[in-house]
């Protein structure tokens, strides 16, 4: 099973069978110390469930998205000297800083 969120919170297949499992679960529990009724009690956490993980997921691409403005911002393609006028960047600053965002992609800092 693969636990998989989209930009918009949409989620893959897998993720609704673990929130099916985990509702299956709570419900269980919950039906046996009270008496409701099993489909509606599931049913209960499982939109309890899938709204806890959709702001989770609707917070997680927000933060990632100031995230990147913020290093935009900071460092961006070229950076302003005290005059205004902007001056050029190291190109293996610029290196460093992807592969220090992107480890995926080659950066071994840990070595470093």
């Amino acid at each position: 099973m693969v636990f998989v969120m989209g930009a918009f919170a949409e989620m893959s297949d897998d993720v609704s069978r673990i929130c099916d499992i985990i509702a299956h679960e709570l419900a269980r529990t919950h039906v046996s110390y009270y008496n409701d009724g099993a489909k509606r009690t599931k049913g209960m956490y499982r939109q309890r469930i899938q709204k806890a993980w959709g702001h989770a997921a609707h917070r997680g691409w927000a933060r990632l998205l100031l995230d990147r403005t913020r290093d935009l911002i900071i460092h961006g393609t070229a950076h302003r000297g005290a005059n205004g006028a902007a001056m050029p960047t190291d190109e293996d600053d610029q290196d460093d800083h992807f592969l220090f965002n992107h480890p995926e992609r080659g950066g071994n800092f840990a070595a470093a």
